[in-house]
């Protein structure tokens, strides 16, 4: 590993420390308005003097936000292990099997990384309206099952998979499905468990195609429901809105610092395999 020179680490530091407190500030002046009652909304101090949760309370009085919160977990659920198994059997293609195109197939695979949504979303949003799923959980989840990097990072660490373990299953007479899940998932957890918390980050978190697909309370998720409180109260009613960002801020801050080293080692492992 490479050593900084005392100059270079403590600058590094410094970088890091500020960036660190950009991101930290923000969080804390939200989850501190979100607890300060309405007379201490616009005071000078980060902090409420007189704690209180009734900005919580307003948040699910003025909002179906139950609901709201319901379409993005279950959601967020199905359309994670979805990417999941879809992501696992093809990586596990790319990586056991030689046939031709192969190469030519995962090119295709790198290549969907590189284009944005945004391109895509009208001609995905047509075909979801006439098949009728507009405002349902089907449109949110169906159209982003398929993940090109989940595919890029399982097969990165498939192939590094010892095959002797595969010709031991095979003289054993175990088929490829019972192979993939009795000898290949149980090796690859930390993989799947690191690949599953950013998976559940990017799908809690979406925001633009929910708003293009979803109208009612039906499959709104929460952070839709989040923008419509504000466009109802014209952004006016900071403590209730402060309330329902830190709600739906909990789950994805929660798994990314509780499970943090493994995201980091599961992306530098992928980093170092060829």
């Amino acid at each position: 590993m490479m050593k900084l020179s005392r100059p270079w680490a403590a600058t590094g530091q410094i970088i890091l420390f500020i960036t660190g407190l950009s991101i930290a500030i923000p969080l804390l002046l939200v989850l501190g308005t979100s607890f300060k009652p309405a007379n201490e909304i616009y005071a000078g101090y980060p902090w409420p003097l007189n704690p209180t949760f009734e900005n919580y309370r307003e948040v699910f009085d003025k909002l179906p936000f139950g609901a709201y919160l319901l379409n993005s977990a279950a959601t967020t659920a199905l359309r994670v292990t979805g990417q999941l198994i879809i992501a696992l059997l093809a990586a596990y293609a790319f990586a056991r099997y030689r046939f031709r195109g192969r190469a030519f197939v995962f090119a295709l695979v790198l290549g969907a990384m590189m284009i944005p949504h945004q391109l895509t979303f009208l001609p995905v949003y047509l075909l979801v309206n006439k098949l009728g799923w507009f405002d349902s959980w089907a449109a949110l989840i169906v159209p982003n099952l398929a993940m090109p990097l989940a595919v890029f990072l399982l097969r990165q660490h498939l192939l590094s998979f010892p095959r002797e373990l595969y010709d031991a299953a095979s003289m054993d007479g175990a088929g490829e499905l019972r192979t993939l899940w009795s000898i290949v998932l149980p090796n690859i957890k930390p993989v799947m468990a690191a690949l599953t918390i950013v998976l559940f980050v990017d799908c809690w978190n979406e925001y633009f195609w929910p708003l293009v697909v979803t109208e009612t309370e039906n499959a709104m998720t929460a952070q839709i429901g989040v923008r419509r409180f504000l466009d109802a109260e014209r952004g006016d009613d900071l403590g209730p809105l402060m309330a329902a960002v830190t709600l739906i801020s909990l789950p994805a801050v929660a798994v990314f610092v509780l499970f943090q080293r493994q995201i980091i080692n599961t992306f530098v492992s992928v980093g170092i395999k060829g």
